[in-house]
């Protein structure tokens, strides 16, 4: 009885261990299963706009919008909209920020209309379109695997952008704050792609662009920078529930790589950086709250003067001693 008893004992223990090593298994996924839900992108939503619109809009401003944006690109002269003349306004605003309302010469709003004209022929615009299309697919498909979690894909994007153009240090018109394109982008995110450079603003607004299309949370944000006697714009991107600043355009790329020493940073860095935040938290905030960068996560990248792509989550680094490192996304690593 008491051998029948002892092995009673000992098949509940087998059975519970069984049960709790299970029971673990599924709670804590492995590294290859975590956060790899990225696809190829093979056609660009025209419609995504920076998170805080988003998150105002209801599904009917969602409707109007869409309606509006394919409107101007089937190059409809006029469309109809809501009943409200200031909610389309607002649409029309929207519309303002995107890299395709340089199509219009004017978008004016009468009651619950909307009448378009542009300012290039039938061919002109599909051919601006499709390039822009396509140079977007680029790059927000730069080096990307089924298996890339969040960070491969900003990383590579990033990377991909800091290559895309060379800065323009003839241009003079992103020296003040009041230059119409530090409030839209206009056609320079067409010039910056199509010509290989651009200002700041060139490489800012094409960055948010190419996030948003992933559904990551990106901003541009401008202001002072007093080091510099002029203006700057820069991105702040959303990562597992923290904001964290990034400069493509003071991180280009050199013959091919890319610098990290302005990802991830910190207001506090940037702000040792002599930049300041202008109008941006009454302008973005009313549906996301402030928004501050104290996480500390990428610290590691601060002595990081170039980097490229090796293979999924891995990616060759060298610092501004020259020496070499690889940086391992999923174990946040570098050796």
């Amino acid at each position: 009885m008491k051998r029948i008893y002892a092995l009673v004992l000992a098949l509940i223990f087998m059975i519970t261990l069984c049960s709790c090593d299970n029971k673990g298994k599924t709670e804590i996924p492995t590294p290859a299963t975590v956060d790899t839900d990225y696809q190829i992108i093979t056609e660009i939503d025209h419609c995504v706009v920076e998170p805080d619109d988003k998150l105002h809009m209801t599904i009917e401003d969602k409707t109007y919008y869409r309606s509006l944006m394919e409107s101007m690109l089937n190059r409809e002269k006029k469309v109809t909209l809501s009943e409200s003349k200031e909610q389309n306004e607002y649409y029309v605003d929207l519309l303002k920020q995107s890299p395709y309302y340089f199509f219009l010469s004017e978008c004016t709003v009468k009651d619950n209309t909307a009448h378009l004209k542009y300012a290039y022929s039938k061919s002109e615009q599909e051919s601006m379109l499709s390039f822009i299309d396509q140079s977007f697919l680029q790059i927000i498909n730069s080096n990307a695997t089924a298996d890339d979690n969040t960070l491969d894909r900003i990383l590579n994007i990033y990377g991909a952008v800091a290559r895309a153009m060379t800065y323009d240090h003839a241009r003079k018109d992103n020296k003040q704050l009041d230059s119409p394109l530090f409030q839209y982008p206009s056609d320079e995110i067409y010039k910056a792609l199509k010509n290989g450079e651009s200002v700041c603003y060139g490489f800012a607004y094409t960055l948010r662009f190419a996030l948003l299309q992933l559904d990551i949370d990106c901003f541009c944000v401008y202001g002072p920078c007093s080091g510099r006697g002029e203006a700057h714009m820069w991105n702040i991107f959303k990562y597992k529930d923290n904001f964290y600043t990034c400069d493509s355009a003071w991180d280009r790329a050199e013959e091919g790589y890319a610098c990290l020493y302005h990802f991830g940073k910190t207001d506090k860095e940037r702000e040792a950086d002599t930049l300041t935040r202008t109008g941006f938290s009454s302008k973005f905030f009313d549906e996301y709250g402030k928004i501050e960068c104290t996480d500390e996560t990428f610290k590691i990248f601060r002595g990081v003067s170039r980097y490229t792509w090796v293979n999924t989550h891995t990616y060759f680094t060298e610092d501004f001693e020259a020496n070499e490192y690889i940086f391992d996304t999923t174990t946040m690593e570098m050796k």
